[in-house]
């Protein structure tokens, strides 16, 4: 019986210990992306500092989890369109996250709703990208790596904040955002979904050049998630697997 007991132990103890060993696998592939994201999490913090209020522009760090909706969301509230209109732009650049929960469903169908629910907050794209080219231990890989970037992006928007005189001075900084995202992107590429995606955003760019940034952003993301999910739609013929933009 005492043998019993222990091997039942031991049983047990595997699946704690492969989630372990995946979540650290995930939290080592995202410290390479770390270096990449930094630049763009320091002009997220200059465009902190800049705001009417930095106090509540640092704390939304948490609260929209995204550099780019983030990025957007105090530009619109720079022109003095109000909280509702700046609500909506936000909003709009992160749509491309319904995708991307849509494609990870099969992998969190039998995961505890706490987890499902820790997910859903650290879900974007750098987690997701790294996820989807794993073949077994995704969601414990998953949280690994969200975890990581959960943590360390405050801190990198922290040091653009507490640097944001110099980073808005340097005309190459506006550049950063998009570079940022671009290089995400582009591991997806051969992906049609994104392929598609990727070019309705570049046009809806190059045709919304003359307005501000912020516009030109929310106009982007919002081609290419409808450009992506109708290709995808196309391509499968049922629910949209990736989306991009």
């Amino acid at each position: 019986m005492y043998d019993n007991l222990i091997e039942e132990r031991e049983v047990r103890a595997r699946p704690a210990a492969r989630l372990d060993g995946d979540c650290a696998a995930g939290a080592r592939a995202m410290l390479p992306l770390l270096v990449a994201y930094a630049p763009f999490a320091l002009m997220v913090g200059a465009a902190v500092a800049a705001s009417d209020n930095p106090l509540a522009a640092w704390l939304s760090t948490w609260t929209i989890y995204g550099g780019a909706a983030h990025l957007v969301t105090l530009d619109v509230l720079a022109q003095g369109s109000g909280w509702a209109a700046a609500a909506v732009a936000g909003l709009l650049v992160q749509t491309r996250l319904s995708a991307y929960s849509t494609a990870m469903a099969p992998d969190w169908a039998a995961a505890t709703l706490s987890r499902r629910l820790l997910a859903g907050i650290l879900l974007t794209d750098a987690p997701w990208v790294l996820t989807r080219a794993r073949e077994s231990g995704r969601r414990g890989f998953y949280l690994g790596a969200g975890i990581t970037l959960f943590l360390a992006w405050p801190a990198m928007v922290t040091v653009g904040a507490l640097s944001g005189d110099f980073l808005s001075g340097n005309p190459a900084a506006a550049l950063v955002p998009a570079l940022v995202l671009g290089c995400t992107v582009a591991t997806q590429l051969r992906h049609r979904p994104v392929l598609v995606a990727s070019a309705a955003a570049g046009l809806s760019a190059v045709v919304t050049a003359p307005v501000s940034a912020g516009v030109a952003l929310v106009a982007a993301a919002a081609a290419g998630t409808a450009a992506g999910l109708l290709a995808d739609l196309a391509t499968r013929g049922g629910p949209p697997e990736a989306v991009a933009s």
